[in-house]
């Protein structure tokens, strides 16, 4: 009886010091040793379901590992607590832009994201050290590109650099990035954007210009061949002419004027005779 009792009263002692919490469907939680041997966070993470602690020594700490959606904008109306546009050097001048992206924790790494931050808060995190680090990567990688290259034809090659950039530096954290691109268009500098339209409207001119010559050749070309053909077709003409048909062509226009009537005044003499005779 007296074992009993002592069991019971371990038993009681034991869940007088314990606490239990649930973590939830697309969490995942890490319990923190806040004394003893095993003084700081467990390698592994708790999984899903209830979890018993020492509320005296311990600690849970429970984070989402679905995918979390952030933008950095200068626009307060689109979800940024502050003007969060992001801002970077090209090789010709200062680009602000406002940028989407999406992230989620690796659960299994859950713990180096604690050791990091220290806390559970993903806001702070998203819009403090996150930023920062796209930031940074923007800087380093717009800083070789010319500003025409990065509003054109390079502005994808740019978003896949700096992507690759943060996932490199907040991978060990268990931080992968899924989403990365920018919302609308990068705003220039003002006198960045008139040199480009002025490019724009040169090389347009250009276009223009190179096709009127294109098509004054075509024309001029076509004049030539015409008058070429003609030529051709005049001097065979010339050249199929001879006396003979000089000839034929006039007994036949000469046909064509004769209205049959003989000549009433035949001239005297052999002649004269002769042609009353042949009109016969």
């Amino acid at each position: 009886m007296k074992r009993f009792t002592l069991l019971f009263v371990i038993i009681a002692s034991m869940f007088s010091f314990s606490a239990c919490t649930r973590i939830n469907a697309g969490y995942a939680g890490i319990v923190i040793n806040m004394a003893g041997d095993q003084k700081g966070v467990n390698d592994m993470p708790t999984a899903t379901g209830w979890t018993f602690y020492n509320p005296i020594s311990q600690s849970v700490f429970e984070y989402p590992v679905f995918t979390q959606t952030a933008i950095w904008t200068r626009s307060l109306e689109k979800g940024s607590p502050t003007n969060e546009e992001i801002a970077y050097n090209s090789v010709e001048g200062i680009i602000t832009s406002d940028i989407s992206l999406s992230y989620s924790l690796v659960a299994e790494k859950v713990p180096n994201f604690y050791i990091k931050f220290r806390s559970d808060d993903l806001k702070t995190f998203t819009h403090g050290f996150l930023r920062n680090v796209a930031r940074d990567a923007f800087n380093e990688q717009a800083s070789r590109m010319k500003i025409d290259d990065i509003y054109g034809s390079k502005k994808s090659e740019l978003l896949a650099a700096v992507r690759d950039q943060v996932n490199k530096a907040v991978e060990p954290f268990g931080v992968k990035i899924e989403q990365f691109g920018f919302i609308g268009e990068q705003r220039l500098p003002e006198s960045v954007v008139y040199a480009l339209n002025m490019k724009i409207a040169a090389t347009q001119n250009a276009i223009r210009v190179e096709n009127e010559i294109r098509q004054a050749k075509a024309q001029a070309e076509k004049d030539v061949a015409e008058a070429t053909g003609k030529a051709e077709a005049n001097r065979k003409l010339a050249s199929s002419i001879s006396p003979q048909l000089i000839q034929w062509e006039q007994i036949q226009l000469m046909k064509q004027k004769w209205n049959g009537v003989l000549p009433q005044v035949v001239g005297s003499g052999s002649n004269g005779m002769n042609l009353l005779i042949q009109s016969k």
